[in-house]
């Protein structure tokens, strides 16, 4: 009977270990998925961080562009005024040679004539 008692006993302490050894393995799953969810909400994170500072990067990109194009067109603006402003200035400078030219010419025609400078002002 005592060996009837003592194999009662270790089936039951079997059978308990056999529940302990099921509720540790369920307890490492549980662990493994906890681990597992805790890793993809980082990732998660991570990923909402970096869409995040794409959006500021891309954000900041386009006001740069905008200002660039800005820039370009008042550039553009002061090369056209640039032009007109140098095609003004060879259009007086011809006018001042044709003047000095005449002026010349004036001068020497008085000279041909002996007519004194004094009475023409």
């Amino acid at each position: 009977e005592t060996s009837y008692k003592e194999q009662e006993k270790s089936e039951a302490l079997e059978k308990e270990l056999n529940e302990l050894k099921a509720a540790h393995h369920e307890l490492e799953e549980k662990y493994a998925d906890a681990e597992r969810k805790l890793q993809n909400d980082d990732m998660e994170d991570r990923i909402e961080d970096l869409e995040s500072a794409n959006e500021e990067l891309q954000s900041r990109a386009d006001d740069l562009e905008a200002k660039s194009d800005e820039s370009n067109r008042k550039i553009k603006m002061l090369e056209d005024d640039l032009g007109r402003a140098e095609a003004k200035t060879e259009e007086f400078e011809t006018k001042a040679k044709e003047l000095e030219i005449e002026l010349t010419n004036v001068n020497n025609t008085l000279k041909k004539k002996k007519v004194p400078t004094a009475t023409l002002r």
